[in-house]
């Protein structure tokens, strides 16, 4: 039987190397990746986004040059608030397989199996909650959906309504749209109607693109599976993809382009919204990210952390604590969107 020594040690190393692996099975871990969107930082309670809604001053136009200026001011300036979502999932050996598999190997086989599949459980359930909301162990971290599901009634902090900009009332960070929504407080949407077109898909981007502050297109697009099929139906003689690798590897990584923008399926996506949400009960098909502005901040301490191995008191078995302390942010809304009903 290994020293427990070897045993958190070697759970230490098997951590590294999960974590790296697992990427390829979760399109939204990618995708952040890729942008270079993860952000770890160290400590505090939660995010503050400082957001600009407005003008600081007003113009004057001036004839002669001594005509009165508008000295009158406002504060632009508001804080989005985001607290961190924070969770854990305990890795357990006991010491019937400790004894049962006597010699390092064994013992590291048990190890690695059961921490794959914490980390691969651990990043289903944050990837679900993010693309669709439903989530019932992760209800603190933030999600795009704001659209409820067909059995779940829509979350009010959901980023992404599939109705126009004059219907949105959620809130995000804080801050309602209701109250902002004059200052590009919302999500750009386009409705396919039950029959996806490229134009719809150009439509969504172009209007994000006219909101970005930096003039910038959408650089990530998630897509469901059926909309994706739909999409390479249409353009499969002209889609761009990133490298001969890429595409050869398509059916296992689903990573194509589309105006620059970088195409991920998500397998979460296509779920019928909640009849009540104000879209109807119509697929959520896709959504369209601008990396510049959402981030996903990460505790330095709590990205998938591991924790030594300790006896846990009154049972003959030992547990490590797969720690996480992680939020989605946004400072801006109207340079993302959401396309609906386009399964086909």
């Amino acid at each position: 039987m290994a020293p427990q020594s070897v045993i958190s040690t070697t759970l230490q190393l098997l951590r590294d190397k999960l974590v790296d692996n697992s990427y390829l099975s979760h399109p939204l871990f990618r995708a952040v990746e890729q942008a270079g969107n993860l952000v770890k930082v160290s400590g505090g309670l939660r995010v503050e986004q400082p957001v600009i809604f407005g003008d600081h001053s007003q113009i004057s136009e001036l004839s002669n040059g001594f005509e009165p200026v508008n000295m009158a001011v406002t504060d632009p300036f508001q804080t989005a608030k985001f607290e961190f979502a924070n969770f854990t999932q305990p890795i357990i050996l006991s010491e019937v397989e400790r004894v049962a598999n006597k010699g390092d190997l064994a013992v590291v086989n048990i190890l690695e199996s059961k921490m794959k599949n914490v980390m691969l459980g651990l990043k289903k359930e944050v990837n679900k909650q993010i693309i669709v909301g439903d989530s019932t162990k992760i209800t603190q971290l933030q999600t795009l959906n704001g659209n409820g599901t067909a059995t779940k009634a829509a979350l009010s902090t959901g980023w992404f309504e599939g109705v126009a900009q004059a219907s949105q009332a959620n809130t995000v960070g804080g801050l309602a749209k209701t109250t902002y929504k004059a200052q590009n407080w919302y999500n750009q949407f386009y409705d396919s109607g039950g029959t996806f077109d490229l134009s719809h898909l150009d439509q969504l981007m172009i209007n994000a693109q006219l909101y970005n502050p930096s003039g910038q297109f959408p650089d990530i697009i998630m897509m469901s599976p059926k909309c994706y099929a739909a999409f390479q139906a249409l353009q499969q003689s002209q889609v761009q993809y990133i490298s001969a690798s890429d595409r050869d590897g398509l059916d296992k990584d689903m990573v194509a382009m589309w105006r620059s923008a970088k195409i991920y399926v998500d397998p979460n996506l296509g779920f019928i919204a909640n009849a009540g949400s104000g879209m109807g009960s119509k697929a959520v098909s896709a959504y369209v990210l601008s990396s510049e502005n959402f981030q996903l901040y990460v505790d330095t301490d709590g990205f998938f952390n591991v924790s030594e191995m300790l006896p846990v008191p009154g049972t003959a078995t030992q547990a490590a604590m797969v720690f996480n302390r992680m939020q989605l942010v946004t400072g801006h809304l109207a340079s993302h969107g959401i396309l609906i009903d386009a399964e086909a």
